[in-house]
C-alpha cells in the first residue's frame, strides 16, 4: 500500500478571472509559486493551445458574466456531495480541468490533462485519476473547514473568508 503524506494547500483568488457574477480560485500546494491551474496551462500549453485559449475565456464568462452555471461542467467526477466536476470548452475536445463548483458563486480549479477518446473513464489515465482524487482530498478539507466555521462565505457568497490554508493526506 502506498504511503500517505502531507501536503500543505493555500487557496489564492485569481482576480483575472473573477468577476461580479463568480470568483475563481486555486490551490498552491507546499509554498510552491504556481497554482495547481497555472500547472495545468503549462503542461497542456503546447499541445492544447486552443483549448486552453477556451478554457482560459470560458472561466472570464463565469466571472464575469454568467457564473459557474451547471451546463459548462461534467458533474459528479468526485463522490456525492463533494462538489468535484470537470470543465472543458467542447464535450468533443480532449482537455479536462477538474474543479469544485460552490454553487453559481465559486469555483476552486485544480489540475487535469487530455482524455483521450478511447479512454471510458479517468481512471484509466494515471494523470487525470491524479489530479481528480487531489482535488477530492482538497473538496474535503475545505468542507471540513466549512463546518468547523474556519472557513466561511462572504457576506454575498462570493468569496471565501477565513484561514485559506491547510493539510491534506494524500
Amino acid at each position: 500500500m502506498q504511503s500517505q503524506y502531507e501536503m500543505k494547500c493555500e487557496l489564492i483568488k485569481i482576480k483575472e478571472l473573477s468577476g461580479n457574477k463568480a470568483s475563481i480560485y486555486s490551490v498552491i500546494i507546499d509554498k510552491d509559486d504556481t497554482t495547481l491551474f497555472e500547472k495545468f496551462i503549462n503542461e497542456n500549453f503546447d499541445s492544447h493551445l486552443s483549448e486552453i485559449k477556451n478554457i482560459i475565456q470560458r472561466l472570464k464568462i463565469i466571472g464575469t458574466k454568467t457564473g459557474a452555471r451547471e451546463h459548462f461542467f461534467k458533474l459528479h467526477e468526485g463522490v456525492t456531495g463533494d462538489g468535484v466536476c470537470a470543465l472543458y470548452d467542447d464535450p468533443d475536445k480532449n482537455l479536462r480541468l477538474y474543479c469544485i463548483r460552490y454553487g453559481t458563486l465559486i469555483v476552486v480549479l485544480g489540475g487535469g490533462g487530455p482524455k483521450t477518446k478511447d479512454m471510458r473513464a479517468f481512471q484509466e489515465s494515471e494523470k487525470l485519476s491524479d489530479e481528480n482524487y487531489l482535488m477530492r482530498a482538497i473538496s474535503e478539507k475545505i468542507t471540513e473547514k466549512i463546518t468547523d466555521k474556519e472557513i466561511r462565505f462572504s457576506f454575498h457568497a462570493k468569496d471565501f473568508e477565513g484561514d485559506l490554508s491547510f493539510e491534506i493526506e494524500l
